[in-house]
């Protein structure tokens, strides 16, 4: 029983000693080591480049045996041939430049990757700061409405307020509980985010405190979004249909064909003498050579035709993801501008009004100079500032991580 009772004891304590303590660069760190979809990325690299040693394929070498009745009624006769087709050597150079640039993209690919993963990292990491703060100042929503509520009930209780006063300030502490849990849960839902982009299951906590503050210089041109891994991605696309294009069109030479062939010729006509001109033991050898011309063009041109159409298109669909890209930073940039107006506001003149006004407020309430109603309108205005100026830090630098992600600033 009393080992029931110990570990009982021990089970909480070890839960909690194996969560994982995380800051912002840990976090970004694990996420690059364990996360499944950039080892995916990375193995299709591998992929990539073990394909490359296919560049020399050749087709693979015909070995025949002729034997019978090949030359004359005799039953044995007997014929070796080899045969092998070789396509035209610049094949050999198109698919080596098509195997490297398929490695390129790949490598590109895991670029992207990897830019969106640290993006979500982060980004969910100061989601999780920002509501660790409002949980802090929802607590001390619950602090203050709970004393307003105590307060309410001992004024009605002795006369000096209405039911009014009491049910409104109950009602508005059951408010601040509610969101007391739903700040809990959605606590929950992003460490559960953060779990998963790190490709772990063990519970993690952060160490940070507050929300870091922004630092990334703006950077408002045509080639701010220049280093986004996706362009570079989107522009190998255009580079492997040139290079398939390339292949194509060597497929249309002539492949090679080379051979050796070595006989019998048992049961051919005597000679002179009366003697066979070739016995068992006489083998006759030569070889061969050829080309295996296209006779029908026009399905290998097709090939090629519809190859500088697929150029074509991932061409445009670059162009367009340049725009796209250019005018989302353009975006970023005018919303990190607002939302830094909006904090500065916050910091020079709302937050100290409101610190003021919430202590006068008490004080008048507590020595009756005003009503519950002046009181209770006072104590929203303060909060709602209170909760524009986290909301406001949490924006600016949602809207930092974001230029930097479209900007390929890991």
């Amino acid at each position: 029983m009393k080992i029931w009772i110990l570990t009982g004891l021990l089970l909480p304590a070890m839960a909690v000693a194996q969560s994982q303590a995380l800051t912002l660069e840990t976090a970004v760190q694990l996420a690059l080591q364990q996360n499944k979809g950039l080892k995916s990325a990375d193995a299709s690299i591998g992929y990539y480049r073990k394909m490359t040693g296919t560049s020399g394929e050749i087709p693979k070498t015909d070995v025949n045996l002729q034997y019978g009745q090949t030359n004359s009624y005799v039953a044995n006769d007997n014929n070796y041939s080899v045969t092998q087709t070789i396509p035209f050597p610049t094949v050999f150079g198109a698919r080596k430049e098509l195997n490297n640039a398929q490695v390129d993209k790949a490598v590109w690919f895991k670029a992207v990757t990897q830019n969106e993963l640290v993006y979500q990292v982060k980004q969910v990491y100061v989601q999780l700061l920002y509501l660790q703060e409002v949980r802090a100042l929802i607590m001390r929503q619950d602090s203050i409405f709970t004393s307003f509520a105590r307060s309410a009930d001992l004024r009605y209780r002795t006369g000096e307020s209405r039911m009014l006063e009491k049910i409104a300030a109950e009602g508005r502490l059951n408010e601040v509980k509610n969101s007391l849990r739903q700040n809990e849960a959605d606590l929950k839902i992003y460490t559960a985010r953060l779990q998963a982009l790190m490709g772990i299951t063990t519970p993690v906590t952060i160490t940070e405190t507050a929300i870091p503050d922004a630092t990334l210089s703006l950077v408002n041109d045509s080639a701010a979004v220049a280093a986004n891994p996706q362009l570079q991605y989107l522009k190998q696309q255009v580079t492997i249909a040139e290079k398939q294009k390339r292949l194509f069109k060597a497929a249309i030479l002539p492949d090679i064909m080379v051979g050796y062939f070595n006989q019998s010729f048992i049961g051919t006509p005597l000679n002179a003498s009366g003697a066979p001109l070739a016995t068992n033991s006489n083998r006759f050898q030569g070889f061969q050579v050829g080309l295996a011309l296209p006779i029908w063009m026009g399905p290998l041109k097709a090939k090629v035709r519809a190859e500088e159409k697929q150029q074509q298109a991932a061409s445009l669909q670059f162009d367009n993801n340049v725009i796209q890209l250019q005018s989302q930073y353009e975006q970023a940039v005018q919303q990190f501008i607002k939302n830094r107006n909006s904090l500065e506001f916050y910091e020079s003149t709302s937050l100290p009004n409101v610190e003021l006004l919430l202590k006068q407020s008490e004080k008048s309430y507590s020595s009756g100079d005003i009503g519950y109603a002046e009181y209770f309108l006072n104590l929203e205005h303060g909060l709602t500032a209170r909760q524009g100026y986290l909301l406001a830090r949490n924006e600016v630098k949602q809207a930092e991580l974001y230029m930097a992600y479209l900007a390929g600033q890991q």
